[in-house]
C-alpha cells in the first residue's frame, strides 16, 4: 500500500486505480472497513512529482487536489472515466433532487453528466473522474456504487473534449452541451452557475482530449 505524506493517509493502490466498495477503501472479510485515514470526502493535495508517483504505472495525472468519493449507483459506468465531470447529488432514492434531507450531498456521492442534466443538475460540478477506462487491458473505471478519487482542483487534470468546440491554451473550459460530461473551450466564461471555468493549459481538438487548469478546490465537506 502507498503512504501519502497527509498525515495517516493510507491508498490500496494507485490513486487512479481505485474502486472499492468500501468508505475506507478498505475492508476485512465480511465487508467491515478498515478505518486507515482514507475516509468519505477526504482531500488529499499532492504536488506534480506525488502524482507521478501516485499514478498507476503509464498514466498520467497531475497536481493538485483529489477527494474520496462514492459514485452514484444509478450513474453510467463509462462516463465516470478520466477526463469526464462529475457532479455531486442532493438526494438518492425516494426523495425528489432539492429536498431535504439532502443524504447523497454529505455522503458524499457524485455523478455522471447525463443523470445530472436529467435532475436539472448540470451547475453541481464536483470535479472530474480520473479512472482510465481501462489499464493494462482490463476495465479501471469505477463501478456505480463504489468507491472512488476525483480531482477537484488546484492544479491540472485531463480533460475529455467533446464535438462543441475545441480547448485552444488560454480559453475558458467547462462542461459542454452535450451532457454527459465532456468539455469544450471558449473565449468567455461559462454562464452556468455553479460551474468552475478551467483554463485550457494543453489545447486538444474536439473528440480528443485537452489539459485543464483549477486554481481552486472546490470545497465540500460531507458529515
Amino acid at each position: 500500500m502507498a503512504r501519502l505524506n497527509t498525515p495517516g493517509i493510507w491508498l490500496p493502490g494507485p490513486i487512479n486505480t481505485i474502486n472499492s466498495s468500501s468508505a475506507s477503501s478498505q475492508a476485512d472479510i465480511a465487508g467491515n472497513p478498515y478505518w486507515m485515514g482514507l475516509n468519505p470526502g477526504k482531500v488529499v493535495v499532492l504536488s506534480a512529482n506525488e502524482a507521478a508517483n501516485y499514478a498507476a504505472p503509464g498514466t498520467t495525472i497531475y497536481d493538485g487536489a483529489y477527494q474520496y468519493v462514492q459514485l452514484d449507483s444509478g450513474a453510467t459506468a463509462s462516463y465516470a472515466t478520466q477526463g469526464y465531470a462529475a457532479y455531486f447529488l442532493l438526494n438518492s432514492g425516494g426523495v425528489a433532487e432539492g429536498t431535504n434531507p439532502e443524504t447523497s450531498y454529505t455522503t458524499p456521492v457524485v455523478t455522471t453528466g447525463d443523470v445530472a442534466n436529467t435532475l436539472g443538475m448540470n451547475g453541481f460540478l464536483a470535479g472530474h473522474f480520473i479512472n482510465p477506462a481501462t489499464l493494462n487491458g482490463s476495465a479501471n473505471g469505477p463501478t456505480p456504487g463504489n468507491w472512488t478519487m476525483i480531482f477537484v482542483g488546484a492544479g491540472r487534470v485531463q480533460v475529455q473534449v467533446g464535438t462543441v468546440a475545441a480547448v485552444s491554451l488560454g480559453n475558458a473550459v467547462y462542461p459542454d452541451s452535450g451532457h454527459i460530461g465532456k468539455f469544450q473551450g471558449s473565449a468567455t466564461n461559462s454562464t452556468t452557475p455553479g460551474i468552475s471555468n478551467g483554463l485550457g493549459i494543453v489545447a486538444g481538438s474536439t473528440s480528443g482530449t485537452a489539459v485543464a487548469y483549477y486554481k481552486d478546490i472546490i470545497f465540500r465537506f460531507p458529515n
